[in-house]
């Protein structure tokens, strides 16, 4: 039996059950956006989480994404009239044949942890050099954290999973454990699927995240050209983990 995706790719459908009712950042981004004036640039877009909200407000939102078939679900959703999302590797971003090479934004986001899924130190500063390239003089460039990563190992025994019913079927995504090492994290899920018949697949996820706090954040962000302006808190919810919204400029020639 072959799982039905309700029109998504398979990361997108997943996508949709674990993270798409996550709201609690919103807020923060329209803030910046409202603030900027002109284009943002919403790296890791996604299916569209946050572009979708900031685009449905009136603001012209590109979003960037590496995984295609993500891309193609964003573009399938997006708010008629608004800009459609680019397939580009956030690391590589300063090459000639990079989508985005020659475009100028006002405001760059990058939401729900993504610096902390894309390799490492050296990934990061390769986005941060090519974003102070992309970034207009007088623009801001905003990452979430999340530096309350766990210490030891974490297992979940009764946490409810996340729920979606799409098409005839329940899709459900449940917490099992985080593995913890001294430089990252890795969180592993139960993916489960539930066919009108009856009938249940079941796949199992693991998303690994590196160790990352403000200071060191900064700093990163200091070598690559780019000049830390304010930090933020964004609270925790009953499913997610509190963040640390970290905003910078690109610093003067």
């Amino acid at each position: 039996m072959s799982l039905d995706h309700g029109g998504f790719s398979s990361p997108g459908l997943w996508q949709l059950v674990e993270s798409d009712a996550y709201r609690v950042d919103i807020p923060f981004w329209e803030e910046l956006a409202v603030d900027s004036g002109g284009g943002v640039l919403d790296l890791g877009c996604g299916i569209g989480r946050v572009s979708h909200q900031l685009n449905q407000m009136g603001h012209t939102t590109t979003g960037a994404d590496r995984n295609a078939a993500l891309v193609e679900d964003f573009n399938r959703t997006r708010p008629a009239g608004s800009p459609l999302a680019l397939t580009a590797d956030v690391t590589r971003l300063r090459g000639t044949d990079s989508p985005i090479h020659g475009r100028y934004f006002d405001l760059v986001i990058a939401p729900q942890q993504l610096l902390q899924i894309i390799g490492g130190p050296k990934a990061r500063m390769s986005l941060f050099k090519a974003l102070s390239l992309l970034t207009s003089s007088d623009g801001l460039v905003a990452f979430a954290i999340c530096e309350g990563l766990p210490e030891d190992p974490v297992d979940y025994p009764d946490v409810a999973p996340d729920i979606l019913e799409l098409d005839g079927w329940v899709h459900s995504s449940q917490p099992v454990s985080i593995e913890t090492t001294t430089e990252e994290v890795t969180a592993i899920r139960v993916r489960r699927s539930l066919s009108p018949s009856g009938e249940v697949i079941e796949q199992h996820n693991a998303v690994t995240l590196d160790r990352l706090d403000l200071p060191g954040l900064e700093d990163e962000l200091i070598e690559a050209g780019l000049t830390p302006v304010r930090s933020a808190h964004i609270p925790a919810t009953d499913r997610h983990m509190d963040s640390t919204l970290v905003i910078a400029r690109p610093s003067s020639p």
